[in-house]
């Protein structure tokens, strides 16, 4: 199977991605089972930012949050 395009969140992504978006700003911990390098990924995809030692989620990931998923890959 063809890896998933990188402007899709994949499962975890998405999962921080929600919680972001009913909850507001989040600890790296509340976004578990996202890890750092996860997180980091999702900064540089603009999907989310560091607001001192929270994430926000940005309208880029709000965007990304709602794409659908293919369902042919």
């Amino acid at each position: 199977m063809p890896p998933r395009a990188p402007h899709i969140p994949h499962s975890i992504e998405r999962s921080a991605l929600q919680k972001l978006i009913a909850l507001g700003p989040l600890a790296r911990l509340s976004l578990h089972p996202a890890g750092e390098q996860t997180l980091n990924k999702m900064v540089q995809k603009g999907w989310i930012t560091l607001d001192g030692k929270n994430y926000k989620i940005s309208e880029a990931g709000k965007v990304a949050f709602r794409t659908k998923i293919p369902e042919e890959r």
